[in-house]
């Protein structure tokens, strides 16, 4: 049997020394005694001091022969060589994504994956080297090459479970990169194979998966928004659950605003499928709001699914702020009123020969929506835009004519933009003949297909087209008119879709640093602050990239202070942002009475903390259903297959040409000398053992028969 330190069978010199105890005399101190009746036995007093005495059977001594020759043994490290069912070198990735956090398996998948793994190196050969990649958003090298197998299995143990999505792409491919450098390499791959993103390429090495969960029972949050009605009254949350199981679910939806319970629903969750959830009017004191999706009984409280990073997803809710709006034309009293009485509204206008970079504002805000009246610039701005009656073809769409007394077709009950609007009775005098682009989708049909009213998204930016003046209709003298306006103008203003847009777990932001401030402090969900501090000073705005947004939840960017900030500057600021028109514009717009707006405007400080989160919102993520792990298997060559140019050891080596590999017989041996302890012990205590059996025999002897019915 080979030893790995053979050295250590040095300890087997122990062995004569216990023997030698056994045999020393017992040195005895001298006493007077009474009665010479104890001269009879002065032989055995004599043999029994004598320097030396004969060796006597005796158990005690054998088992503490054993035990000295077990610890010499285990000192050595037996072991038992056989063929090494690896290669040489091995590229280790332990797939890290938010779906190894399920808990299918105990006590989850990421903990079954590292113990499949270790238990797998033990069929590494002898010198052979590790490395190991954790796959996360990103690949990243644990360990690089290295023999000691104790400091890979501590480098396991410590890698973390993430909650982003998981590319095992780009995992693949540095592995294939580090496999190339050898003549004998193979991945393994310990993952769920449940890939929110297919792999593609081919890795110059075998690949064999090391697969771990069972089921697929989850239920995730997919999609959450905070929603402003048109008439920016009220606000709405908007929430996408989807029931990735094969069985229906039933679950319990809250609603928390800034850490207070506002309102709780039943959902009842088909499978395979979505359901959506819609909350109104949501206090307007609310900055942040929370959806968890928790068991339909809220006395259990046991986790309802097997991942529990998706039941929860936070929204911040966007500030109340003042609109701008720019009327382009020679005026329609109709529709300057109408939008005159749009709450948080400034409205603004110039004519048509007017409108050029004079009409640019100057304290730094954009605006929100451009209204065009029967005139198109040579060049759509990058703004939203409500184009009335276009004179000519654009980009907003092609003109083929006029259309006299163009009727209504049948409405789409269904339309956001027409609740709560009734056209039956609307009568058009004359309409733009137009054809709905590719980019839109027709609100108000016209008669032969051609629209009277579309909208959509162009270039990343809201359109609408009218292809009507509102004073060739009767529908300003309806109460029809300024519903239809409000919604119009909330979905070209952005109202219609999430105002604030979460971040993915793991992807950097740029965090834009405001004049005056010297830096930014970023509190995290846990409660650990970052300080960012630009790498050049002097400009008046810079940015900053924040990669740590590696935790869901709320992160709250606080501006730090400089030593030039003052209170002249926040009062230029604010003077800025009241959005007045300036006075040296000679050909400024000229605004338009605005009664339903508010007295005084949102005056936004430069310095004051903001908010983003970061969400999951993944469903490919949050299907937890274990893969096929051939479609991983597949992308790996064949174990004879030539190393790539400049690698080291020899092309098409197989596993017979490998060391052997080692198995220490630690284990029985450690177990063996347990044994022996345990019996050495009861031997050593035999007489109280044996009174201690005695007493318990009396006591159960003694309440045995009276546990006997008669």
């Amino acid at each position: 049997m080979p030893f790995t330190t053979p050295l250590a069978l040095l300890g087997l010199l122990f062995v004569p020394a216990v023997i030698a105890m056994y045999l020393l005399k017992l040195r005895r101190d001298e006493a007077v005694v009474p009665s010479t009746l104890l001269w009879t036995r002065l032989v055995a007093d004599i043999e029994a001091n004598a320097p030396w005495q004969k060796l006597r059977r005796s158990l005690l001594l054998l088992l503490q022969l054993l035990l000295v020759i077990a610890l010499a043994f285990l000192a050595a490290r037996p072991f038992l060589e056989r063929p090494a069912g690896l290669a040489r070198d091995i590229v280790l990735i332990m797939d890290t994504s938010a779906s190894m956090a399920a808990t299918d398996v105990v006590p989850d998948r990421l903990t079954a994956a590292k113990q499949v793994a270790i238990e797998a190196l033990k069929d590494l050969p002898t010198g052979g080297k590790v490395s190991v990649i954790a796959a996360d958003r990103s690949a990243r090298i644990v360990v690089n090459e290295s023999r000691d197998l104790s400091r890979v299995r501590q480098a396991i143990e410590g890698i973390p479970v993430t909650q982003s999505r998981g590319d095992l792409g780009d995992a693949l491919e540095l592995a294939s990169k580090l496999a190339a450098r050898s003549g004998d390499a193979q991945v393994l791959v310990a993952t769920d194979a449940a890939l929110a993103r297919k792999p593609v390429g081919q890795v110059r090495a075998p690949i064999k998966v090391l697969s771990v969960g069972r089921e697929r029972r989850n239920q995730a949050i997919v999609a959450l928004a905070v929603r402003t009605s048109p008439s920016a009254v009220t606000r709405s949350v908007f929430v996408s659950v989807a029931n990735l199981d094969l069985v229906q679910a039933a679950r319990r939806l809250e609603l928390w605003g800034d850490d207070r319970l506002l309102e709780v629903r039943d959902v009842r969750l088909d499978p395979q499928a979505r359901s959506d959830v819609i909350i109104d009017d949501l206090p307007p004191e609310v900055g942040t709001v929370e959806v968890r999706l928790v068991g339909a009984d809220p006395a259990v409280t046991t986790a309802p699914d097997q991942l529990a990073v998706d039941d929860r997803a936070w929204a911040v809710v966007p500030p109340d702020r003042k609109r701008l709006i720019l009327v382009v034309g020679e005026g329609d009293a109709y529709l300057e009123t109408a939008l005159s009485f749009l709450p948080n509204v400034e409205l603004y206008g110039v004519t048509p020969a007017e409108y050029g970079p004079k009409t640019e504002r100057t304290d730094g805000r954009s605006w929100d929506l451009i209204v065009f009246e029967r005139f198109l610039p040579a060049a759509m701005p990058k703004t939203p835009i409500l184009a009335i009656a276009p004179p000519r073809s654009s980009a907003l769409g092609d003109v083929s004519g006029t259309i006299a007394d163009p009727g209504i077709g049948a409405l789409d009950p269904d339309e956001p933009v027409l609740r709560f609007v009734d056209l039956s009775t609307t009568h058009i005098a004359e309409a733009t003949k137009l054809a709905t682009p590719a980019w839109a989708r027709t609100i108000i049909p016209g008669p032969r297909g051609a629209p009277l009213l579309y909208a959509g998204t162009r270039d990343g930016v809201n359109q609408g087209v009218l292809a009507f003046e509102p004073r060739r209709s009767d529908l300003p003298l309806q109460v029809a008119f300024p519903i239809l306006l409000a919604n119009l103008t909330g979905e070209l203003f952005g109202s219609s879709t999430a105002p604030t847009e979460a971040v993915e777990p793991g992807a950097p932001v740029q965090l834009v640093i405001p004049s005056g401030a010297k830096g930014l402090s970023v509190t995290r969900p846990d409660g650990t602050v970052t300080e960012l501090v630009p790498s050049t000073t002097g400009s008046s705005s810079s940015a900053i990239t924040f990669a740590g947004t590696d935790l869901p939840g709320v992160y709250t960017v606080t501006p730090i202070a400089g030593p030039t900030a003052s209170a002249g500057s926040s009062a230029g600021t604010s003077d800025q942002a009241s959005g007045a028109p300036s006075a040296s514009a000679a050909a400024s717009p000229r605004p338009i009475a605005s009664p339903g707006a508010s007295g005084q405007p949102v005056v936004v400080d430069p310095l004051a903390p903001v908010r983003f989160v970061v969400d999951l919102f993944d469903v490919n993520e949050s299907t937890i259903a274990p893969g096929d792990p051939s479609t991983i298997s597949a992308l790996g060559t064949s174990t004879g297959a030539a190393p790539a140019p400049g690698a080291s050891g020899t092309g098409g080596s197989t596993a017979t040409e490998r060391p052997t590999t080692r198995d220490e017989l630690w284990v029985p041996i450690v177990l063996a000398i347990l044994a022996f302890l345990c019996i050495e012990w009861a031997l050593y205590h035999r007489d109280g053992l044996i009174k201690l059996r005695r007493s318990l025999g009396e006591r159960l002897g003694r309440v045995g028969p009276r546990s006997v019915p008669r």
